[in-house]
């Protein structure tokens, strides 16, 4: 009897659909992974913004980068956002108030995903599975409370 050299066709296609459901469950599960590693990266960023913003208050006794003035002193904190995949606004900004906001780029895959902070330490997010804003830093997709 002659010796079989090689694979079948019926083996190398087991090992295709093996390795096609493993590929299915793991890139969900990484690409999650990575998001939640965005999104505690940008909420710690956030906190550190509002102890800048409450220090500089602590200063000049505004949150105003001029007494009276509109404009926050968003270049105290701007180098935090530098490196996560998230824009920052300064709004509402007063000589008592701020809010910021950190909006998910779509380019760097956060799309949907927005954190905001005041003042008042008072925090709200919303993913793209949570559309409405949940009064709490929501710390990945599938979390719908907090």
């Amino acid at each position: 009897m002659k010796k079989q050299l090689g694979f079948t066709l019926i083996e190398l296609m087991m090992v295709v659909m093996i390795a096609a459901v493993l590929a299915a469950v793991a890139v969900p599960t990484y690409t999650a992974y990575i998001a939640r590693g965005k999104v505690a990266q940008v909420t710690g960023a956030l906190s550190e913004a509002k102890v800048r913003m409450e220090q500089s208050f602590n200063s000049v006794r505004t949150y105003a980068s001029a007494p009276g003035g509109l404009e926050c002193a968003g270049d105290l904190f701007v180098p935090l956002f530098s490196d996560t995949a998230f824009s920052v606004t300064v709004s509402a900004c007063s000589d008592t108030t701020f809010t910021i906001t950190a909006t998910g780029l779509s380019g760097k895959g956060m799309s949907g995903y927005t954190y905001t902070i005041n003042h008042a330490g008072d925090k709200t997010s919303t993913t793209p599975a949570v559309t409405t804003p949940r009064n709490c830093w929501l710390q990945s997709k599938d979390h719908t409370s907090c």
